[in-house]
């Protein structure tokens, strides 16, 4: 349609570009919710709000460090919760022990690390490894292979039952092994001398209440060889025993003489009687013995175990009480050719302690122990800052970057900071099982202290983070606010435009008719 420009159309034009232009506002206002857009619609709040809101958006910034500080911090928590469950686990441990005691046992151990898996050091094929227990039940263990571990021992001397069983039990340090061998049903046993004292000398530490001194390589054979008369094995004896005491020792052939009497209590208090109205010698004395089944064993024994230890005669209790010998002549009193220097007593060895059970709860102690040195080595912080290593964190507080807040780590290992320094591995007596528990305690108190330590500052962090959270949200508010425009008031002015406009269309459409009709009137 053409339009013909005069004065009126012109001003309808122009009406109609402002309320077109208002209108543009007008719905820009009410689809944005806001009134101010730059600085050139309202230079002072557009100012004020851009200020409010960029404070706003600093607090939150600053709240997202809080947050990594409150994630540190909470992280720790449950670290220190886990850790203290293991104290409390340990503390019951070293309690148990404590309660449960030591038994007793006819048991001797090593002292060396023996592990399972360790082979049986410098045998050959043929060697043996031999057992007798009191029972009369014999083990003996012949190497077909060099390469044959300890635990293989082990195994094939429990599967025997002879009345001797092995087992691997702690060490003094933590991760050794010692090989402790006893006799449940309270009987003495023996390493019989045919046992190859290149087996015999890995078991270092082996002892007897006898006072028999160990020495592989005195007492036992060498290599394949028949085992010499000085090499008489080793014996884990708490029976009462007499011991002869001759300087050069005895032999089996040492003669008794002719009117030699003794008269000794047997295995079940009962008494015995052996006179000898002719001359006789030690080995028939020993057969002689052995044919009464008293429950009393006579034997030659090389006490000192040195190479060339004097054999000793010995009675030895088989049944675990006192050896008396309550009278003897000629040979076998004091002076006399075997050495028992007449009436005496061997008295029954206290047995030894069996603290197996105890070092079982020790072992699962120092497991507590190594747990809790991995809890605090894998504390699972955010942003790597360990506080259970020694690491600080520093926490901004507010957008204007103040001093920051630190939080100083502590350096926590069991030994170190807990205290927890006694090893379950010495659990052998009593007073190491006590330092271990109060060392427990000790950890538990320290440990509840650091809790409430952080604790302390992460009520206060977690306190400023609502307080800014708050002050974000308020700020966030106030800044739109500023600038916002009033919806109401924004969209009854859209309506009152757009009727504006529909009326400048239809006034600018009866302008133009009008011109029209006029220049017809006239002729154009």
């Amino acid at each position: 349609m053409t339009i013909l420009m005069n004065d009126a159309t012109n001003l309808n034009v122009s009406i109609l570009k402002r309320t077109n232009d208002l209108f543009g506002i007008t719905q820009k206002r009410v689809a944005s919710g806001k009134k101010v857009f730059t600085s050139a619609d309202d230079t002072t709040r557009f100012a004020m709000s851009e200020s409010v809101l960029g404070r706003s958006r600093q607090i939150a910034d600053v709240n997202n460090n809080i947050a990594l500080g409150l994630a540190t911090l909470e992280a720790t928590d449950k670290t220190l919760k886990a850790m203290i469950g293991n104290v409390d686990s340990a503390l019951d441990l070293a309690n148990r022990a404590l309660n449960e005691g030591a038994s007793g046992l006819r048991s001797a151990h090593t002292t060396a690390d023996i592990q399972p898996s360790a082979i049986v050091s410098g045998v050959s094929i043929g060697s043996k490894f031999s057992i007798t227990s009191d029972g009369g039940r014999n083990f003996t263990y012949t190497f077909s292979s060099t390469t044959v571990t300890w635990g293989e021992i082990v195994d094939a001397l429990n599967a025997a039952n002879i009345g001797v069983i092995a087992r691997f039990v702690p060490g003094a340090t933590a991760g050794e092994k010692n090989i402790e061998f006893f006799a449940p049903n309270q009987k003495d046993f023996s390493f019989d001398a045919i046992s190859d004292q290149n087996v015999m000398d890995d078991l270092v530490g082996l002892t007897s209440p006898s006072g028999q001194t160990f020495n592989a390589t005195n007492l036992f054979a060498n290599g394949l060889a028949a085992p010499g008369a000085n090499e008489t094995g080793f014996t884990i004896t708490y029976g009462g025993r007499v011991t002869g005491t001759i300087p050069a020792g005895v032999t089996p052939a040492t003669v008794i003489a002719a009117g030699s009497s003794i008269v000794f209590e047997d295995g079940n208090g009962g008494f015995r009687t052996l006179n000898y109205g002719a001359a006789t010698t030690v080995g028939a004395f020993i057969a002689d013995v052995t044919a009464l089944g008293s429950g009393i064993k006579a034997e030659l024994v090389n006490q000192t175990g040195g190479a060339a230890g004097p054999r000793q005669l010995r009675l030895r209790n088989l049944n675990g009480g006192d050896m008396k010998i309550v009278a003897a002549s000629g040979d076998f009193a004091s002076g006399g050719s075997v050495g028992f220097n007449g009436i005496t007593v061997g008295y029954t060895a206290p047995l030894s302690s069996n603290n197996a059970l105890r070092l079982a709860y020790g072992e699962q102690y120092d497991a507590l122990l190594s747990n809790i040195n991995l809890m605090i080595a894998n504390n699972p912080v955010p942003n790597g800052r360990n506080l259970l290593k020694g690491e600080n964190i520093n926490v901004i507080m507010d957008e204007f970057a103040g001093t920051p807040l630190s939080i100083n780590g502590v350096l926590v290992t069991a030994a170190g900071y807990l205290t927890m320094a006694q090893p379950g591995a010495s659990w052998v007596n009593e007073q190491n099982i006590q330092t271990s528990s109060v060392q427990a305690r000790q950890a538990q108190t320290l440990l509840r202290e650091l809790q409430a330590q952080f604790a302390t500052f992460n009520n206060y962090i977690r306190s400023r983070y609502e307080m800014n959270k708050s002050f974000q949200s308020e700020m966030k508010t106030q800044g739109d606010e500023l600038v916002a425009a009033d919806v109401s008031e924004e969209s009854a002015a859209l309506i009152a435009l757009q009727t504006r406009q529909q009326f400048a269309v239809q006034s600018l459409s009866i302008s133009n008719e009008n011109s029209r009709s006029l220049l017809s009137l006239l002729g154009g």
